[in-house]
């Protein structure tokens, strides 16, 4: 079950690699760049969550750790 969740890490990781690069050729960039940061943080927090989420998905005994973590992490985030 884990190779789905890091097919999906990867895959988003491809996405904003492929947005920073066009970001860099767009004229007034700066007028996006608090929603191009703000997308930036939001994805960050999600490969986490799904990083943390990939022990609970093959049910193994730090499944109970990765939930704690990942509930400690969106909770600051919120």
């Amino acid at each position: 079950m884990s190779y789905r969740v890091t097919d999906t890490y990867d895959a988003i990781d491809k996405a904003m690699r492929i947005m920073r690069g066009s970001m860099r050729g767009m004229p007034q960039r700066s007028r996006y760049m608090r929603q191009y940061d703000d997308l930036r943080r939001a994805v960050a927090v999600l490969l986490i969550l799904l990083e943390e989420a990939s022990p609970w998905l093959e049910e193994t005994r730090d499944a109970e750790k990765a939930t704690t973590r990942a509930r400690q992490m969106f909770n600051a985030v919120r």
